[in-house]
């Protein structure tokens, strides 16, 4: 991920309990989200570790 620095993932409460939490990728210098989760999670925690991992995917897919 080193060499993309641009890319982050932002976690947000977009949602009701019990799963509120939604991951956000976003490139820097751009105002939407340029991927986003379609499932909710019940913690912010669980949240990012699943943005994370959709990021390594994203960054996998880019340098392929």
């Amino acid at each position: 991920m080193k060499d993309y620095p641009d890319f982050s993932v932002v976690v947000k409460n977009r949602g009701r309990l019990p799963t509120p939490w939604k991951w956000e990728i976003y490139c820097a210098g751009k105002r939407l989200p340029i991927e986003r989760s379609s499932d909710f999670f019940p913690s912010r925690s669980a949240a990012h570790l699943a943005g994370k991992d959709a990021l390594t995917r994203l960054i996998e897919r880019l340098s392929a």
